[in-house]
């Protein structure tokens, strides 16, 4: 079967274009497969990163073309015209933002015209961010599909609100498994960032307002003084201002237990963090799911988490993880606490159980189904 993808790929960064490229991955095992990818992502003058390039090493084995700006509408038109040119006979989209909504929208309203199914793979459907007339647009880039994945159940309900007549199919999110090079052990990862003897707290992915990080850093001064070995590792890009975080750690006094590295991680950078780890700190403030828990699970590294959006459907109380009792700092500082108080190889045994639901093969059966 030719099964195509539209959305960022190589050498577009970030953790959609790593969810499509894995995808593509296990589909090509058994099908015939081509990523129609975007040749911008973002216009600079709204993009709040710093670079929008993957900088990693690893070049993926992919049919990737891009063939699309999906902010230039004159672009549109011959990305139709290639897409039904290579004739799948499926076409899968991630949906995450409104951004991207009118392209979409328009382009499966002329490729079902020529019976290629259309099937999403949903993130969102209340956005973290506010968007101006994103019910409309988001109708309008979801309305005409033949099948919507969505990938936990506060989206699944978000979905079945919003587009009640909708094919709405439950899913999990899979396991981000392309980290884990073997290029380090805990051991050599910690002596490499000088954290040998401390109880490391990783913070990691891009940093916006609604993950947290403030409340993040205001508990880990609670938590010095049950577990006083314990440093705060913050790994991310800024989206915005850094002095919020950077001036808050300097009031508290905490720059020599804090390490702030305000950059993208390489996938060969990704794996050296989260082995220096002993958890996984996710503040959130509102949530729908998390990759970044998915990477930490395949790293065999546990999670503390806010009760909000499906973030409990991923850390199971004293099980994976802890989930804080409600989003204040001293809930959040208590949950760090007891963290540290879990047996450590049970929960290496729960995670791995929970790792075999949340396989790429799974997701491309329901696809497929």
């Amino acid at each position: 079967m030719k099964i195509g993808l539209l959305g960022p790929a190589y050498p577009l960064r970030g953790g959609i274009a790593q969810f499509n490229m894995l995808l593509a991955k296990e589909l090509q095992k058994e099908h015939e497969i081509k990523i129609f990818s975007f040749s911008k992502q973002y216009p600079k003058i709204i993009f709040p990163g710093k670079d929008q390039v993957d900088h990693s090493e690893t070049i993926p084995d992919l049919n990737i073309e891009p063939i699309i700006i999906p902010y230039n509408p004159l672009t549109w038109f011959s990305a139709i015209k290639k897409i039904k040119q290579w004739q799948p006979e499926i076409l899968i989209l991630k949906y995450w933002i409104p951004f991207f909504a009118p392209a979409f929208g328009w382009i499966i309203r002329r490729l079902k015209k020529d019976n290629i199914r259309v099937i999403y793979v949903i993130d969102n459907i209340v956005f973290h961010e506010k968007w101006y007339f994103a019910e409309k647009l988001t109708k309008y880039a979801l309305g005409k599909a033949d099948v919507l994945i969505t990938m936990s159940d506060s989206v699944y309900n978000d979905a079945r609100k919003l587009l009640p007549e909708a094919t709405i199919v439950k899913g999990l999110h899979p396991i981000y498994n392309c980290y884990n090079l073997g290029n380090y052990s805990k051991k050599t990862a910690r002596k490499k960032l000088y954290v040998e003897k401390k109880k490391v707290i990783l913070f990691f992915g891009y940093i916006k307002p609604y993950k947290g990080l403030d409340l993040l850093i205001r508990s880990f001064q609670m938590i010095l003084e049950e577990l006083p070995d314990a440093h705060l590792m913050i790994v991310g890009e800024v989206y915005g201002d850094d002095s919020v975080y950077l001036d808050l750690i300097r009031k508290l006094n905490l720059e020599d237990k804090v390490t702030f590295h305000n950059e993208f991680a390489t996938n060969e950078e990704v794996e050296l963090y989260y082995k220096t780890a002993d958890v996984l700190a996710l503040p959130y403030i509102s949530a729908t799911q998390s990759g970044v828990v998915q990477i930490a699970y395949d790293m065999e590294l546990g999670a503390v988490a806010t009760p909000v959006g499906s973030l409990a459907e991923l850390v199971l109380d004293k099980k994976t993880g802890i989930m804080a009792t409600d989003v204040t700092e001293r809930s959040f500082a208590d949950a760090i606490v007891r963290y540290f108080e879990l047996d450590q190889e049970e929960l290496v045994k729960n995670i791995h159980a929970e790792n075999k639901k949340y396989s790429w093969e799974a997701l491309v059966k329901l696809i497929l189904k």
